[in-house]
């Protein structure tokens, strides 16, 4: 069964939105936050990124909120 999914180009104020949100991290460390429940990378995060972002794992389907100030804190912790 083939799926009809319309692409289309955004508009020209988001494709500088996109490109002033690339050149905001060109500059950033970035760290990857892997899934609790099968450790897939889940989601790419940067220096900046603050508060909850919800992620569905490409691997096992599992939708899970993280708070990325408590997974730097929990990382950093453990590595001592």
């Amino acid at each position: 069964m083939k799926k009809n999914i319309r692409i289309q180009e955004p508009s020209q104020e988001m494709q500088q939105k996109i490109v002033r949100a690339r050149m905001a991290i060109a500059s950033q460390k970035e760290r990857t936050i892997k899934c609790p429940y099968c450790f897939h990378n889940a989601i790419t995060v940067y220096e900046d990124t603050r508060g909850h972002v919800e992620a569905k794992c490409k691997k096992c389907g599992r939708i899970t909120v993280f708070n990325v100030l408590s997974m730097r804190r929990l990382r950093h912790h453990l590595s001592k």
